[in-house]
Parts: structure tokens; sequence; C-alpha cells
């Protein structure tokens, strides 16, 4: 009877499942609308730390604790494995302050070797980053390449001969790295230009998706700053009393956002008024 609940009362036995509520208890108000990546167990990791800015680590911590708690027994991630990563998190991001330009980059990922070895085991290495350490050995072995080949056509040449060298799913896994960097570097350009770009790098049908997505993320923002700024005005109006603003923001939300959206406006109006 997977994800039911068994009371005894009185000799009866009453079936329930758990409550939608229940399932996000351990979630931060922003994020209501999102699902739990469990790709991996550093995805899980990563998805509850991303709240990390406006909450301490022991509310991550319990929080986590409450998710890890409705997963089946075979299912449940190591509590103390969130705490050394949250520590290796906090010791990563010192060697990130260094605002120098000529960053030494194999010196850097030294580094975090190190910090890797300090914190975890070897299974934990292993487990928790050794895709990522592949994909950032290769990113200097690609740099080292591109500095020392003569030619594009040599660099290209090299370079494909090192990737042909990797499994197919890590191969895979770097090229889309790589694609995904490269369509990063085209929002410093004007739409034109990060269309040919896009276009060039992915093809015109994605180029295109990509422009509606960018255009649907560039009304919500405005739809918000617009709401935002209407939303101070009605709670600085005097004449109305407390009842009458929230219904009046509550028209103005409905107005502007799907109640499905609703939740995550909710979260912003929060990081709004602090």
């Amino acid at each position: 009877m997977s994800g039911l609940l068994a009371v005894m009362i009185t000799g009866l036995v009453i079936f329930s499942t758990p409550d939608k509520n229940n399932y996000n208890s351990f979630k931060a108000d922003a994020q209501l609308n999102t699902q739990i990546d469990k790709t991996s167990d550093r995805d899980t990791f990563e998805y509850f730390l991303s709240d990390l800015v406006d909450n301490d680590t022991d509310t991550i911590m319990h929080r986590f604790e409450r998710y890890n708690q409705q997963l089946e027994s075979s299912e449940r991630l190591e509590t103390a494995l969130l705490g050394k990563y949250m520590r290796y998190k906090a010791a990563l991001a010192t060697l990130k302050r260094d605002n120098n330009l000529n960053v030494d980059f194999q010196d850097l990922h030294q580094q975090m070797l190190l910090l890797q070895r300090a914190f975890f085991t070897v299974d934990e290495q292993y487990h928790l980053f050794s895709e990522e350490n592949l994909l950032r050995e290769l990113a200097l072995l690609k740099k080292g390449i591109k500095e020392s080949a003569q030619s594009s056509e040599e660099f290209q040449q090299r370079w494909e001969f090192e990737l042909n060298k990797l499994p197919p799913v890590l191969r895979n896994s770097f090229r889309n790295a790589s694609l995904l960097a490269a369509l990063n570097e085209t929002n410093i350009l004007d739409t034109q230009s990060q269309f040919i770009a896009r276009e060039a790098l992915v093809g015109s049908e994605a180029a295109e998706r990509l422009r509606i997505l960018d255009q649907q993320r560039t009304d919500f923002d405005r739809h918000v700053h617009s709401y935002l700024i209407t939303r101070d005005v009605i709670l600085n109006n005097a004449s109305f009393d407390d009842i009458e603003k929230e219904q009046a923001i509550t028209d103005l939300r409905k107005s502007l956002f799907d109640n499905s959206l609703w939740r995550r406006i909710e979260a912003l109006e929060r990081i709004h008024d602090r």
C-alpha cells in the first residue's frame, strides 16, 4: 500500500492519501510552482540550496528532512551528505571571491578537487562530481588546444579526436554544455544579431522558440514591475481600509496574471517588501 497511510481507530482501518499541501510543506515560497529536480542526488541538493539566499542552513536542512521522510526508504537521500555538500559549497564560494580577470583556471580546478577530497569520501566524490570534474578537465583541454593550434582546422581536428574518446553520453553532455555556453553569449547581442547567432547554433525553429521565450519573459517582467508599482500605490492610499486594499490588490493580480502564477507573484511581493 505504497503512498497510503493506515490509521488504527477502535479496530477500524482508515486509509487516506497524503495531502498535497504536506507535499509542499518542505518548499520555499518561490519554489511552490516548481518540481524537485530528482535527476541526481546533487541536483536534488541544489534544488533545496537554491533558496539559501533567503533562508539559513538550518531551515534548508529541516525542509530537506521533511521531504526525505515522504520518500520510500529505498529512495531516501543521506541527510549527512547534504550537510557536507552545504559546507563544501560555502568553502567553494571563498575560491570565487577573487575578481582578478587573469584567473589561473587550472589552479582553480585543482583547488576545487582538493576541497572535494577534504569534504567527501572517494565514493562520494565520484557520485557527486565525476561528470562535472571531467567536463571541467575537458574545458581546460579545449582551451589548451585552442591556444596551441596553428589553425581552426587543426583545432577542430584535435578537439574532435579528444571528444571521440568519451562515452556517448558524456560526449553529448559536453557538447550540450558548450552549446548552452554559446547560447548564453548571445544575450549581449541586439535582437537581430542574437537571432542570427542562435540560428547558426541551433537552427531556425529553435531560434524562433528561444525568441518567443525571451519575449514572454520580458512581458512577464514588465507586468510584474507594473503590478508592484500599482500595488505600492494601493497600499499607500489612506482612503482605503485594509479590506479594500486587499480586494484592490487581488483584482489587480487577477487582471495581470493567471491563477497558476499567484504563488510566484506573492513570493515576489515578499521579496519586494523587504
